[in-house]
């Protein structure tokens, strides 16, 4: 993909940056190295939340009752305070009353390209924006799409936010075009894709509209049997015409987390 200089499109789950991917997928953005991203809801505010605080490294056999109790979420075995949360409340509702009354102002239609760019533009004031990789989407004017923008606790905002604002709504339609009109005018497209889900569909979909990706590498675990998104293998894509026919289309059964930093390492140092 690097040598022959292709369109690298990035899709990547909110497990991925739960897990501490997040800081690898900053150095790609921050460096020019991945030219378009894609990641759920849980990814974006997961990114979000942890420029106010980190995540903590817990057990995956903890008691969830006794968790419940003392104010603990648990993702696997990593605790997420529910202070993480009651701060992305706060953060959400001005941002979004601000965000609101501007677009209002100027007669424009938010969409949730231009969202996920002025959450990027709003982090700058955050004292650690530059461990953000939604910052530096919008600081070297990368696209960052988050599909679906309404799930996780950033739906809930938008809903409770919307019971005060009837006028409030986002157009989730610009978005395809923003993925749609990059992959069609691209010399060459390849797609990096961390787990299954609405990310990875989304890129190779879009891949269809032009007869397949030129290159394409999958990182997950899941298996064909399963009828899974994550489990269609590239001889799957192919016959929809999502992947080009040769071998420059791949599979990594693993787990993203150990092989995606080996990935980054080997093929994406700075010169």
């Amino acid at each position: 993909m690097r040598k022959e200089r292709a369109t690298i499109f990035l899709g990547f789950t909110s497990n991925i940056t739960s897990s501490g991917l997040r800081d690898i997928i900053t150095y790609l953005v921050r460096n020019h190295m991945v030219h378009f991203l894609i990641t759920t809801t849980g990814g974006l505010e997961e990114d979000i939340i942890k420029t106010h605080g980190d995540f903590r490294h817990g057990n995956f056999h903890a008691d969830g009752e006794y968790l419940r109790k003392n104010g603990i979420n648990r993702t696997g075995n990593i605790y997420i305070p529910n202070e993480r949360y009651v701060w992305y409340y706060n953060y959400m509702q001005m941002f979004l009353k601000h965000l609101n009354e501007r677009y209002k102002k100027g007669k424009k239609t938010l969409t949730s390209y231009d969202f996920v760019r002025e959450l990027g533009k709003d982090l700058e004031l955050m004292e650690n924006h530059e461990s953000s990789f939604t910052y530096w989407c919008y600081k070297n004017e990368i696209p960052l799409l988050c599909m679906p923008l309404n799930d996780g606790a950033t739906g809930d905002h938008l809903y409770f936010f919307k019971k005060e604002h009837q006028d409030f709504t986002v157009d989730v339609v610009h978005e395809l075009e923003v993925l749609y009109d990059t992959v069609m005018n691209a010399d060459k497209v390849g797609g990096i894709i961390l787990g299954g889900s609405v990310p990875k569909h989304a890129i190779m979909n879009a891949f269809m509209l032009r007869d397949g990706g030129d290159y394409t590498v999958y990182i997950n675990t899941g298996y064909e049997g399963e009828g899974s998104n994550a489990g269609a293998n590239p001889e799957e894509a192919k016959s929809w015409g999502k992947a080009m026919p040769d071998e420059n289309n791949v599979k990594v059964w693993g787990e993203a987390s150990l092989v995606f930093p080996l990935l980054v390492a080997g093929a994406f140092k700075l010169k």
